[in-house]
């Protein structure tokens, strides 16, 4: 009786510490697969930054476009901020992180450049901070697990 007791417990010890590796696998894919994809919004934005910003300055459906585009990705920026990330990841979520305070305020000098009717993307520093970004993604890739 007292040997099939230990060997239940044991074997709940090792599914508990075994559920802990899949939880720690699983948080390690999600990371990935979230900043991956977050990368990858910001690479398409950057490409599409410049067109976007020269059709609004004459229209008025475009300047309303770029604008829900531009809140559309602080709302991104701010969501990836909340990301779980595992422990070994910490470091390069921090430089994405502090990219991301650099980000979020040039989207909110963009907004504020549509309203005054300048060039969305004057003085905001978008392009070198998203350019910057993306140089970690090789990083990202690199974190298989």
């Amino acid at each position: 009786m007292k040997k099939g007791l230990t060997l239940i417990l044991l074997s709940i010890m090792l599914m508990t510490s075994g559920c802990g590796i899949m939880n720690e696998v699983g948080q390690t894919v999600n990371f990935a697969a979230e900043t991956t994809g977050y990368l990858q919004t910001l690479t398409d934005f950057g490409q599409d930054m410049n067109a976007l910003a020269e059709q609004a300055v004459n229209d008025l459906d475009a300047r309303t476009d770029l604008k829900e585009r531009l809140l559309a990705l602080k709302e991104e920026v701010a969501n990836y901020g909340e990301l779980q990330v595992p422990d070994y990841a910490k470091e390069l979520h921090q430089s994405i992180a502090a990219y991301n305070e650099t980000l979020q305020n040039g989207l909110d000098q963009a907004l504020t450049n549509i309203e005054q009717g300048r060039n969305a993307f004057e003085s905001t520093g978008i392009p070198d901070t998203i350019n910057k970004i993306n140089e970690l993604l090789n990083e990202i890739n690199q974190l298989a697990p």
